[in-house]
């Protein structure tokens, strides 16, 4: 999202004003129902481009279609309409959680790497972004730059400003620290224990995860280095390790808890299915309660480096199926992970897109994620709940990759990625719809009307070359709203990339 896309559609469907918020958001109207002020409430920054500023939490950057520009602050709800747009209409609002928390826990994964320009306020208002819908921790997975403690630091005093009770734990990640690095890891443990973010269990025991690592240190080890330092500590590992012979728990009888990063995608070129947590959940040997197993979900994986250039089949309606079965097997988990955050390189973001990625990663600009962000709020509510939420508003999501898997890139020396041929040229849909009616989805030249029932619609179309994708939605003769999204496609791409584009509305 910019402000000139939300523009252009706005000022295409015909009205006056278009306004952008919270990032990733896209509102056009006639006029301004509760007037408009100056305001410095417009601080986040746009997922479309780091450098531009759209609007901020509950405030609109206003654009006057008709000559001139101004911004201002005013409620989103003011101007939402059911015309052409990219993102979401207000945080939750296609939607109405039933029921309560029964104790469970959803977890962001954070690349501390990825935040070198971040001021204390983008830490806030992607903090509330992130709680906005369901998410009730950034798990911080940090590296040695000199900058990246203060970082930190900022990342745990903006959740406690931000008046959400978000938190934040310590994500070790062994690929980039060493095994004997202790003074790291207490260095860390005791500058954050006493912290007020600090996510702790109902005994006050602090939550520390780890990627990888199982063959770091012994049980007796990993109890010498995180519990010596006054504070109890509830240890959730990552470990990749074989757990054929031995079960986890046996290995590492203090452990408490097991965590499955790798769930989130199927191996091979299959749908995703439970089978690999059903045999990490059989293997683990915990005792829950107290013991915890976590999981994880995530929209997509494809990384495009020299040396590294691979996806994993995230077809399917990947994320929204995963997360209906955390829902399905609720009973058997405890904790979910939506990996990532921001690792733009292996394309798993579902936040913003900011300016600091890795090097190289040309993949990611113009490639939104916001939108598998704004579906996390209904499935997160339905998985603490354990109740599906009465949807109020209709709302239609898709994405796509940008070229064909056959197509020839003209210029790129690293050439497809292993396993390239694990997908299909598809437009994904999720539709989450209060009745029945029809959905017509136009891209290119491909289009078809399908039959839509109360609840949430999952559709595909095949890809074709397009600028944008539009859906009408139609109920009783009459259209309900007409949502077009920037998500492009071509046969003629210049650089591979699987990466997703997708988008939302209204």
């Amino acid at each position: 999202m910019t402000p000139a896309f939300c523009q252009a559609k706005c000022s295409a469907a015909g009205f006056s004003y278009a306004g952008v918020e919270y990032s990733s958001e896209c509102y056009c109207g006639n006029s301004l129902t509760n007037g408009g002020t100056t305001s410095n409430a417009c601080t986040s920054t746009c997922s479309g481009d780091s450098k531009l500023t759209c609007g901020g939490s509950w405030a609109l950057s206003v654009y006057k279609l008709n000559g001139g520009s101004t911004s201002s602050s005013t409620t989103s709800s003011t101007t939402t309409t059911t015309s052409a747009a990219q993102s979401s209409s207000s945080n939750g609002s296609f939607y109405r959680t039933n029921g309560s928390n029964t104790g469970k826990v959803i977890i962001a994964h954070v690349i501390v790497g990825n935040t070198y320009s971040y001021t204390k306020q983008q830490w806030i208002d992607e903090i509330k972004m992130a709680s906005a819908q369901g998410i009730d921790a950034f798990a911080l997975n940090f590296g040695y730059d000199s900058w990246q403690p203060t970082q930190m630091q900022s990342a745990y005093d903006a959740a406690s400003s931000s008046g959400t009770g978000f938190k934040m734990l310590l994500s070790l990640d062994f690929t980039v620290l060493g095994c004997g690095d202790d003074s790291t890891i207490t260095t860390n443990i005791n500058k954050f224990k006493n912290h007020a973010a600090q996510l702790k269990d109902s005994s006050g025991n602090m939550w520390i995860q780890t990627f990888d690592g199982g063959n770091c240190k012994t049980d007796s080890q990993w109890n010498t280095v995180l519990r010596n330092n006054g504070i109890g500590i509830k240890f959730v590992p990552a470990f990749f390790i074989d757990e054929t012979n031995t079960r986890m728990k046996d290995r590492f009888p203090s452990i408490n808890g097991d965590f499955l990063w790798g769930g989130a995608w199927p191996k091979g070129n299959n749908v995703i299915d439970w089978s690999e947590d059903n045999y990490r959940i059989s293997r683990s040997g915990l005792s829950r309660p107290p013991d915890v197993y976590m999981t994880t979900v995530s929209p997509l994986f494809f990384v495009h480096y020299s040396g590294r250039n691979s996806i994993w089949r995230s077809d399917d309606h990947l994320y929204a199926r995963r997360w209906e079965d955390l829902f399905s097997h609720r009973d058997l988990v405890d904790a979910v992970q939506i990996v990532t955050w921001n690792d733009y390189g292996e394309s798993t973001y579902i936040g913003p897109i900011g300016k600091d990625m890795p090097s190289g990663t040309t993949w990611v600009t113009g490639f939104d994620h916001t939108p598998f962000l704004q579906m996390t709020g209904y499935y997160a509510s339905a998985f603490k709940t354990g109740q599906w939420p009465t949807i109020t508003s209709d709302k239609v999501f898709f994405w796509s990759r940008s070229h064909s898997k056959n197509a020839g890139a003209s210029n790129d020396g690293l050439g497809k990625p292993t396993n390239w041929d694990w997908t299909d040229d598809t437009l994904w849909i999720v539709l989450f719809s209060t009745g029945s009616g029809s959905l017509k989805v136009t891209m290119g030249s491909s289009s078809n009307t399908f039959s839509v029932s109360s609840g949430v619609n999952k559709f595909t179309l095949p890809a074709s070359q397009t600028s944008s994708v539009t859906a009408v939605l139609t109920r009783n003769g009459a259209q309900v709203f007409s949502v077009q999204g920037a998500v492009t496609y071509t046969n003629s791409p210049t650089k591979y990339n699987w990466n997703y584009a997708a988008a939302a509305g209204p």
